[in-house]
């Protein structure tokens, strides 16, 4: 059951709509129809001819040139150095000038590290430095298996004279020993 507002509640009502329009509603569209599809023309006196048509296979690609398969250097081969030195470089007994430990950093990270790292060294004149992978057990063993190919590769390869796992006393499988080649004088003709 509904009330009827008193008078007092009717003159209230009507002083706070007073200053209310009414609210306009946009004009509903007519729904457009959708076109008729177009009727073919039965009229035509001569009968449609239709006409057989063959596909042709496409010609074959031509045969991919032969290319000579390289392998990529081994990072582990033989170092480029005398034989006195390579036996005391693979034992790690040249004093070691630099070292740069890439543990828990992501493979780009390691990767920008590694290479501001051998420019630097190679620019103070440092031979002999040290490179910690990290022995990588499971899925942490990215940067050991990475870094050494990172090496052999440019723009490394031509900044290394020498790779080799380290000793046990330097961190042995997880590291590696890096003999950089000798920076030449830039000056010179």
């Amino acid at each position: 059951m509904t009330r009827r507002l008193s008078d007092r509640e009717r003159e209230l009502w009507d002083h706070v709509t007073s200053g209310v329009k009414p609210r306009r509603l946009p004009a509903a569209k007519p729904a457009m129809e959708p076109l008729p599809a177009p009727q073919p023309d039965l009229s035509a006196a001569a009968p449609v001819r239709r006409r057989r048509v063959t596909v042709k296979p496409a010609p074959a690609a031509p045969p991919e040139p032969a290319t000579a398969f390289t392998p990529a250097r081994d990072p582990f081969a033989a170092p480029q150095l005398d034989g006195k030195r390579a036996s005391r470089f693979m034992k790690g007994e040249i004093r070691i000038e630099g070292r740069i430990d890439l543990h828990g950093l992501t493979l780009d990270m390691a990767h920008k590290a590694l290479a501001g790292f051998l420019m630097q060294a190679r620019g103070r004149g440092h031979r002999m430095v040290l490179v910690i992978t990290g022995k990588g057990v499971g899925k942490g063993g990215a940067l050991k298996r990475l870094v050494p190919l990172w090496l052999s590769a440019p723009p490394f390869a031509g900044l290394i004279a020498g790779l080799a796992a380290a000793q046990a006393r330097h961190g042995g499988e997880g590291a590696l020993y890096l003999y950089l080649r000798r920076k030449r004088d830039e000056t010179r003709v």
